[in-house]
């Protein structure tokens, strides 16, 4: 992977993790990197869209109740 700037203290890092993914209304997202380690453990968790258990009531097909 190449160098990344970590979103966190904006440094170059050779070794990037990737903490989030920025979404605009005009454009084409972002991804968000940081520095393994410290940095990295300090982005709050993204919700994976993908995992079922975490859907709203409201997205969840009528008559398969969670």
């Amino acid at each position: 992977m190449t160098i990344q700037v970590c979103a966190r203290c904006d440094k170059p890092t050779s070794a990037p993790v990737v903490v989030a993914i920025g979404h605009g209304a005009s454009g084409g997202g972002g991804t968000v990197y940081a520095c393994p380690g410290k940095c990295a453990d300090s982005f709050p968790r993204q919700r994976d869209p993908f995992d079922h258990g975490a859907l709203p009531a409201r997205d969840v097909p009528a008559g398969h109740a969670p």
